[in-house]
């Protein structure tokens, strides 16, 4: 197994620590530089001369002969990698000590946990992930949002970044918040619910300006078009428009409505790809500087704040940046 990050700074720390000396500093100043102590800096410089870049590794330590071989540890990473026996949905240190007493292995749940700790093998994370099919369209799609932001500014006609932001829970703590003796916030682990708050995100991305319409209804077709609608009555009928292929944005409803207005232009992002729409960064801003840490007993609060943050924020606008490097481009980059 390869070394752990812990053992690779250790090694790099120690030739911090021999090269120093070399450079014809002092012991002691070496020492108080890296914040260790004079033996530690005599004993790696000792190794250094000795052995060179061997010697800043571990030497063997002593002690009792290892109970177990290569083949118990390909049985335990076999067992750790495969499906936990029913009824369990996953597996634990207990569970695998006692599934590899059945192959005679009579290991013990620490020796499984040290045992898995070095193969860097956490089998209590799940990692989650879409399958998704490939979205023949996804490269046209992402040079289309592209080379749309990018012509924004000399466009004569908007172009708009939408997408939702879902679902957002309005709670508060039970308790007052307070600070502990090192200054930090401590917030009451219960807290109230308060229901949750939606709302339609468009960015200009010509000018970077933000505005987030609060949701009052389902955000079904009906909705999405009264949102649609909206625009078209502050922009003007003609426009362009980069949303995700969500259900409302892609129903009948819509597409029936975007047929009567033919001057919207619409850019759909890549199936499963809504980072692609630049409005989901500004999102992401919203969550940490706004709603993150802050607690809310109504909508109407929570949506005020909301609205102050996007016209502090419209008082200085930038413009929007996306660029894709696409695999062609970064092949002939690399050729040249």
């Amino acid at each position: 197994m390869a070394d752990g990050p812990g053992e690779q700074q250790r090694h790099a720390l120690r030739a911090r620590l021999a090269l120093a000396i070399l450079d014809g500093a002092g012991v002691r100043q070496v020492a108080r530089a890296h914040n260790c102590s004079p033996k530690t800096v005599r004993k790696w410089w000792r190794r250094w001369r000795h052995d060179g870049i061997a010697g800043l590794i571990d030497a063997p330590r002593s002690g009792r002969p290892a109970l177990y071989d290569d083949s118990t540890r390909r049985d335990l990473l076999a067992l750790a990698t495969g499906e936990a026996p029913a009824p369990f949905a996953g597996w634990t240190h207990q569970l695998l000590s006692e599934a590899m007493g059945l192959l005679n292995w009579g290991v013990s749940p620490s020796w499984v946990g040290r045992t898995l700790r070095s193969l860097q093998l956490k089998v209590q994370q799940v990692r989650g992930w879409v399958h998704r099919r490939a979205d023949p369209d996804f490269e046209a799609r992402v040079a289309a949002v592209e080379a749309g932001i990018a012509s924004a500014s000399a466009d004569p006609f908007p172009v708009l970044c939408l997408d939702e932001k879902t679902s957002h829970p309005l709670r508060t703590p039970v308790r007052p918040d307070s600070r502990d003796g090192q200054g930090r916030w401590r917030r009451e682990f219960e807290y109230v619910r308060h229901g949750t708050i939606s709302w339609y995100g468009i960015q200009d991305a010509a000018t970077g300006a933000v505005e987030m319409i609060r949701a009052t209804s389902s955000m079904d077709s009906a909705a999405f078009i009264e949102v649609l609608q909206h625009l078209t009555d502050a922009h003007g009928p003609t426009f362009t428009l980069v949303m995700d292929n969500g259900p409302a944005h892609t129903s009948h409803a819509t597409r029936s409505w975007l047929t009567e207005h033919p001057g919207i232009t619409v850019l759909l992002t890549p199936q499963h790809a809504s980072w692609v729409n630049p409005v989901e960064s500004v999102f992401g801003i919203l969550t940490r500087q706004v709603l993150k840490h802050a607690a809310f007993t109504s909508a109407e609060e929570c949506d005020e704040r909301v609205q102050h943050w996007t016209r502090l924020r419209g008082q200085q606008p930038r413009p929007v940046t996306f660029t894709w490097q696409r695999a062609g481009a970064r092949t002939s980059a690399a050729d040249h």
